[in-house]
């Protein structure tokens, strides 16, 4: 039984290359890839477009990245930038700067530096994120913690198992931060500097600078003085 060796693909400077298979992709400066790619490792240093539907075992981006369509990939480390027009499938994400997914966000376990900005649902075992977040959808992950810094982050529903937002200090937050979501939902809930219609939760602690509609509980509910809360019920 043959099997068929794949090339290399390599850019240097400005390029263009047609989509296809290849063994590896490596883009040096500027480089345009058509569409149906499929890879097991790629490299970006500079700026790289992918017109069309793009899979990769590894992605590695250094300074700029946009896929057109849907993008599937193992691991995902971006240090820059990185928008996809599609939806993002993945196990491992890293990020330190600034991503949009037009799309939903599906896969393992996502660790952001930086911001974060979801247009569809976004659906993970870990969602870890110190910056800002923007979901439009849903939020589900096992673990959710968010470090709220720099701006205000906005999430249409949080749900998880642990959940934990607190207000990240520092020399760039002088200016109000905060969640504002319309419902949070899960078994140990601790918050601080959000706003929210509805928190529902097992164990729900609110801290300071919090704003909250209504406190559904089970098992514990403590709040701290500094927070407003209109309504409490034990469930």
């Amino acid at each position: 039984m043959e099997t068929t060796k794949l090339g290399n693909l390599k850019l240097y400077g400005a390029g263009h290359a047609a989509g296809g298979a290849y063994h590896h992709v490596s883009i040096k400066g500027e480089g345009v890839v058509g569409e149906g790619l499929s890879a097991a490792g790629c490299r970006i240093f500079g700026t790289g477009l992918f017109l069309g539907k793009a899979e990769t075992e590894r992605l590695r981006v250094f300074g700029e990245s946009e896929f057109k369509s849907n993008l599937t990939s193992g691991r995902i480390n971006i240090y820059g930038t990185m928008k996809v027009s599609g939806s993002l499938q993945f196990d491992r994400f890293n990020l330190k700067g600034l991503a949009e997914i037009c799309g939903n966000m599906a896969g393992e376990s996502c660790d952001v530096k930086g911001k974060l900005s979801v247009k569809g649902d976004c659906e993970t075992e870990m969602f870890h994120v110190t910056g800002c977040v923007d979901v439009s959808g849903l939020l589900n992950a096992g673990d959710v913690k968010l470090g709220l810094s720099h701006d205000v982050s906005y999430v249409r529903e949080i749900g998880g198992t642990t959940i934990t937002v607190k207000r990240r200090a520092g020399l760039f937050n002088r200016k109000k931060v905060k969640l504002i979501a319309d419902l949070i939902e899960g078994d140990q809930v601790y918050l601080e500097n959000t706003e929210a219609a509805v928190v529902r939760g097992k164990e729900v602690i609110i801290g300071p600078g919090c704003s909250i509609g209504t406190i559904e509980y089970k098992n514990k509910y403590e709040c701290d003085q500094h927070s407003k809360i209109k309504e409490t019920n034990n469930i």
